[in-house]
């Protein structure tokens, strides 16, 4: 009975029902200039801050937020405002408050062990801390990778010692929930729990495969359109469009001048990214508080059935959590830390039903500011 109640509460506002929290209307994306690995990228930020003012003081006297800050990852090619609506819901209604949405170019510089998502790993995270430091808010025992080195508009991110700082909630869409997975693993230490929505990672298949099914699934969303979602739909699809294109035109001069051919291609890196298989015998999982992932019953890009196994789309049942996790998650001891779901809408849902995702997965990670 809760996937009913919840639809219907979509229908409504989060705001009005968030105690006083409030959203900006029109999101404010801020562009950073990322320097790592021999080469400069741009980056682009957003910061949703949904707190109170009483809540901002609160924070104040206690030396951090009430709780983990949330890290959205987007989907492939999308810009940080895309599916602003989903985003959104996850500040106003987590404990916290407070979400980031960090997004950057694909890094292709000279060392080619950290072209792409292994550069994405370093530098989304240190994007975080360098936007998290200006609200004089700091990641509870946050550790560098050794050697990489980040600059983000001239200078590395603050790290300050002994001071009181905030755990983080890592959730990904698509893409970035293979992101979220690799990040968990990076830094044990500081995040404390998983959240996945029509997340990529559990087929294996190449980036031709992926490709395929990708385009398939747009078709049959296109196809749709005029349903009542052609405003969500169309956003998602220019978010798309804008990032791809964004990112290949700013990578031909560094191809040009560095005599780099490689450079140009770069988005291609990125699609073959979106392809990885992730498990524990990858990225481990067995530090984190709690996991929750949710497919659409109705995405045929991250097919549940057959990427799951699981047969019937209506009723998840403990066999089919419990092979979910000894597959996917196989270091993780208990199974109550671990949850699945299967909810209505296709592989947009988080942009279509943003707030029965939001709610959903933040309640499966005990996360609701006011359940």
């Amino acid at each position: 009975m809760m996937i009913p109640i919840l639809m219907a509460l979509d229908a409504f506002p989060a705001a009005g029902r968030a105690v006083k929290r409030s959203l900006l209307s029109m999101p404010r994306v801020e562009t950073l200039r990322i320097s790592f690995n021999d080469e400069t990228i741009k980056g682009f930020v957003l910061l949703i801050d949904s707190r109170t003012n009483s809540e901002k003081d609160a924070d104040i006297q206690r030396g951090h937020p009430a709780g983990p800050v949330v890290v959205f990852f987007q989907g492939h090619g999308q810009r940080p405002d895309s599916t602003y609506g989903f985003s959104s819901r996850l500040a106003i209604m987590c404990r916290s408050g407070i979400a980031v949405v960090p997004v950057c170019d694909t890094p292709y510089g000279r060392d080619p062990r950290l072209h792409g998502n292994s550069g994405k790993d370093v530098i989304l995270m240190e994007m975080v801390r360098f936007i998290l430091a200006r609200q004089n808010i700091f990641i509870e025992d946050f550790s560098s990778v050794p050697g990489m080195r980040v600059s983000i508009n001239g200078s590395p991110p603050v790290i300050k010692k002994n001071a009181a700082g905030t755990k983080v909630i890592l959730i990904g869409w698509s893409h970035g929930g293979i992101l979220a997975r690799r990040i968990a693993h990076a830094y044990p230490a500081s995040i404390c729990s998983l959240g996945q929505v029509c997340p990529a990672g559990y087929e294996r298949w190449g980036a031709w495969g992926i490709t395929g099914r990708f385009a398939s699934e747009s078709l049959r969303i296109f196809v749709r359109m005029g349903n009542g979602h052609t405003g969500q739909m169309m956003s998602s699809a220019w978010g798309l469009t804008k990032g791809i294109t964004g990112d290949f035109f700013r990578s031909l001069p560094g191809a040009v001048l560095e005599l780099n051919l490689g450079k140009a291609g770069r988005i291609f890196k990125d699609i073959q990214d979106c392809s990885a298989y992730c498990d524990s015998s990858s990225f481990r999982a067995a530090h984190l508080d709690r996991i929750a992932a949710i497919f659409g019953a109705d995405d045929t890009c991250m097919d549940p059935m057959k990427q799951l196994g699981i047969e019937n789309l209506s009723q998840v049942t403990p066999e089919d959590r419990l092979r979910f996790q000894q597959t996917f998650f196989a270091d993780v001891r208990g199974s109550e830390q671990v949850s699945l779901r299967i909810l209505p809408g296709s592989h947009l849902a988080p942009a279509i039903h943003s707030e029965l995702y939001a709610r959903t997965l933040l309640a499966d990670l005990g996360e609701l500011a006011h359940p």
